[in-house]
């Protein structure tokens, strides 16, 4: 009977079972993954990234509001200036400059 040698890769966790005899390789076997997270591990993540999601959302939303506020601003400084001095030219258009 064939003298058969079993090696363990310290790498990766690989077997490998070879004939002695021959040099060849009989069978290989990977190790399974290893389960990393648990249930109350991956819960916690998942209402992290929740958290994380909604005040994501309320910052934009707060940002889109704030927009609006300064908009409105914007709006009310050009038409005070328009009805102050109706004769001053509009202010120039980004086709007009080319």
């Amino acid at each position: 009977m064939a003298k058969l040698l079993h090696i363990r890769c310290p790498g990766c966790g690989t077997e490998i079972t070879v004939d002695a005899a021959s040099g060849a390789v009989l069978e290989h076997r990977r190790p399974g993954k290893k389960a990393s997270l648990d249930l109350e591990h991956a819960n916690e993540q998942l209402k992290r990234q929740e958290e994380q999601r909604n005040r994501r959302f309320e910052e934009s939303v707060q940002a889109e509001k704030h927009r609006d506020e300064l908009l409105g601003q914007k709006f009310q400084e050009a038409l005070r200036r328009a009805r102050e001095d109706p004769t001053a030219p509009p202010p120039p258009r980004d086709v007009d400059l080319d």
